[in-house]
């Protein structure tokens, strides 16, 4: 994958056409040599020129060309972020580009047991979603250390440790 989700825009803020950035990772070092990022929003996807992106407080603010009042500003709401793989946030270890776990299997004893199909938000940690069974079906199974084990990039698995959930 080329590209990386970074984070989602909000809404506008002040008068000279800033957004609010909602960064996955909590971090905008990253992004602050970056002149060209791409925006993407429910099949639309279009390269955008960042004039400037800054902490203000607790949130990221980003200003783009073309880009200079509240109500153009607005009409990127939900738009998220995405840069070029090597500018995203670098990862300590037992971290992860949710992106990554997509397309994993699920092995469970060494045996396969699923492959996961997407990524949700939940209220605790992340949810794999998980395709499994003859006819198959879908599970949701928390991204926590009592129910997954080792996650191997590479290898494209992660280890199930509660088989209990895919019933």
């Amino acid at each position: 994958m080329k590209y990386i989700a970074t984070g989602v825009l909000k809404s506008p803020h002040g008068l000279q056409g800033n957004i609010k950035l909602a960064t996955y990772s909590g971090e905008i070092g990253h992004l602050l040599s970056l002149k060209k990022v791409q925006l993407r929003r429910k099949g639309i996807s279009f390269d955008a020129e960042i004039e400037e992106i800054r902490q203000a407080g607790k949130e990221a603010l980003i200003r783009f060309k073309g880009i200079d009042n509240p109500e153009d500003a607005r009409k990127y709401n939900g738009y998220e972020l995405w840069v070029e793989r090597e500018h995203a946030s670098s990862l300590d270890e037992d971290e992860f580009y949710v992106a990554d776990l997509v397309g994993c299997t699920l092995v469970h004893d060494k045996v396969a047991a699923g492959t996961i199909v997407a990524i949700f938000d939940g209220p605790q940690s992340l949810l794999l979603e998980v395709e499994h069974g003859d006819p198959p079906r879908k599970s949701l199974v928390p991204f926590m250390k009592q129910y997954v084990g080792d996650v191997d990039i590479e290898k494209k698995t992660i280890e199930l440790i509660e088989m209990e959930l895919l019933s």
